[in-house]
């Protein structure tokens, strides 16, 4: 028997292998309106923060006032040539939605069209069917719950009974507020600890069925 009703994954570092493209796309961006970022420096700072706020502390930091109109393009733009070019599955990613027995969807803080890119160029897209949620689709992002509330309306569960797989702390701390069973994804040795008696820290995808079924949570095959 099993009390989790369903299984949300992030996208970017959690089932494809792309923070450091979303990364390099960000330095891209704003060294075209001559700003000139450090790679490593954005990807420790920025790793899980949404555009518009990676945009904002810039403006602030850099005393300039950018536009997001302006600036979102060339992000998007960027990201999908990255993508089509570099973009690779996280190891284990394939096998642990092949076996999950719960319903899954996929929560991010990027848009819809950027999973369907992402996902669909890796085939992954059919463990999804009408199952990807965006900070877009309600205009707030992770750390804020509200993403996780709205993805368990949607999927018809209780989001108290749900897990969320994530590599970011904002988005462990997005689960933690609504109330999840946070797995932590630590692969990268830069991610922030985070001690929750919610948070299970982790480094391999390989690792969760195991992980869960020591929890008593039959929900792989």
């Amino acid at each position: 028997m099993s009390g989790i009703e369903a299984v949300f994954f992030d996208c970017d570092g959690t089932l494809v292998d792309s923070e450091v493209i979303c990364s390099r796309a960000y330095v891209a961006m704003f060294q075209e309106f001559g700003i000139t970022l450090d790679l490593e420096e954005v990807f420790k700072r920025f790793k899980g923060v949404k555009l518009y706020e990676i945009i904002d502390i810039i403006n602030e930091e850099h005393g300039v006032d950018l536009a997001k109109a302006d600036l979102e393009p060339v992000y998007r733009a960027e990201v999908a040539r990255l993508f089509d070019a570099e973009l690779e599955v996280i190891a284990g990613a394939n096998a642990l939605l092949d076996a999950m027995t719960v319903p899954i969807c996929v929560v991010s803080n990027g848009p819809v069209s950027k999973m369907q890119h992402s996902l669909g160029k890796l085939d992954m897209l059919h463990h999804f069917p009408e199952k990807l949620f965006s900070g877009y689709d309600i205009q707030r992002w992770k750390p804020d719950p509200a993403l996780m509330f709205h993805a368990a309306k949607a999927m018809n569960v209780n989001v108290e009974n749900c897990i969320l797989v994530d590599d970011s702390s904002a988005g462990a701390q997005s689960g933690i507020d609504a109330g999840m069973e946070v797995f932590y994804f630590c692969a990268d040795p830069h991610n922030k600890p985070i001690d929750h008696p919610k948070v299970t820290t982790f480094t391999d995808l390989a690792q969760l069925p195991e992980l869960w079924k020591a929890r008593g949570w039959d929900i792989t095959r």
